[in-house]
């Protein structure tokens, strides 16, 4: 099915967070204590983590850089303290993992071969199922989320003419929406419920040939997708990365911004804007060179940055980023936060150097549902 974009919201004014500073955490706040997990792999460090509950979740790992050796990747399922591999299809991809329980796993991504074809194969904890890409030759899926055993939803772009793509797995059968007025990609998904989806990505500016992008957000009420502009960052590219909603009027999005030299160019810093139902808002965390992943923990937004100076996790107070004390030690950066369906947040970070001599150390850590104050 093919949608055409209502763009019924005028173009958003975008406000700079001049001044904002990280605040000290309150004295008094009331948390349960960080408890470090064991490792997937001594030789391969946590690169991504999705939980279910306090005793189950998978995770996957990534080999550290090591010169000339062809990096690799596995997939891990937790039960209780301990971890075991858990191989997918020889063919399949992992960029991308979601699902709602140990037995409902989704594996999406590219295999590194010549055909480059996007794979989704899902396990139900005994089996992986083939390729069930709905278009094998055309569909790109970068990221996805599943909302329950039969609502998989998933986005990236068509390869037929450019255009971002949103498809829906209901339980048998895929219904796919394609963009086809707009050249771009989505990169980041979130969903509150089967009527508040945000897809969010970048869209080309003046085409392919000027290699200048710029922020794109798109909102799913039940019967449409619309377009909430995202105004552009003069002589720069902006590119939205992921999204994190806690209802109508609270999504946070995170992406990072390219000098104009293009795709290829060095990221020049985080980007974070906040949407209030009316505006977006700029609320980048200062001196933070990477904005990786964000969440919601006792209903405040939590954010997970590598780079710069200061806390790698900090959440938002309302009206600046205050540090969250607990967390490992030396944090160089975080590269995974998220929630389970009791509340509970999860981090996957890191500290040292990656390089062809290894060096980086990798913690994962879970910090409990929070406690009545």
């Amino acid at each position: 099915m093919i949608t055409n974009i209502g763009r019924t919201l005028s173009a958003a004014a975008v406000t700079a967070a001049a001044g904002v500073a990280l605040a000290a955490a309150p004295a008094n706040a009331a948390a349960p204590a960080w408890e470090t997990l064991s490792r997937p792999s001594p030789e391969q460090g946590a690169a991504y983590i999705l939980p279910f509950d306090a005793e189950n979740a998978v995770g996957k790992t990534r080999q550290p850089m090591c010169g000339s050796c062809k990096l690799s990747e596995k997939l891990w399922q937790k039960t209780g303290n301990s971890w075991k591999e858990l191989t997918p299809p020889a063919d399949a991809g992992i960029d991308a993992l979601a699902g709602t329980a140990a037995d409902d796993v989704w594996a999406i991504g590219r295999k590194d071969t010549s055909t480059g074809v996007f794979r989704v194969n899902h396990y139900d904890g005994t089996s992986w199922s083939g390729n069930l890409n709905p278009d094998t030759q055309k569909l790109e899926l970068l990221a996805a989320k599943a909302v329950s055993r039969t609502s998989l939803w998933a986005v990236g772009d068509s390869r037929a003419n450019g255009a971002p793509a949103v498809t829906h797995w209901n339980g048998t059968s895929w219904n796919t929406t394609t963009f086809d007025q707009i050249q771009g990609v989505l990169d980041g998904v979130d969903v509150r419920a089967e009527n508040d989806i945000w897809a969010v990505g970048y869209r080309t500016a003046g085409g392919l040939a000027n290699d200048r992008f710029q922020g794109l957000a798109l909102h799913y009420d039940g019967t449409r997708w619309t377009e909430v502009p995202v105004p552009a960052t003069a002589k720069v590219s902006t590119l939205l990365d992921s999204v994190r909603s806690s209802g109508p009027n609270d999504v946070w999005v995170t992406g990072h911004i390219l000098d104009e030299k293009g795709l290829g160019a060095p990221r020049t810093g985080a980007y974070v804007l906040h949407w209030d139902g009316a505006t977006w808002t700029r609320r980048d965390v200062p001196g933070a060179k990477f904005a990786n992943s964000a969440a919601v923990y006792d209903g405040r937004v939590h954010l997970g940055v590598s780079g710069g100076s200061g806390s790698k996790l900090v959440r938002w107070t309302g009206s600046a980023w205050e540090a969250v004390s607990g967390v490992q030690a030396g944090l160089d950066g975080v590269s995974t936060l998220a929630t389970t369906r009791d509340g509970a947040l999860y981090l996957a970070g890191f500290s040292g150097s990656d390089t062809i001599f290894g060096g980086r150390e990798y913690y994962l850590q879970r910090l409990g549902a929070p406690t009545v104050r």
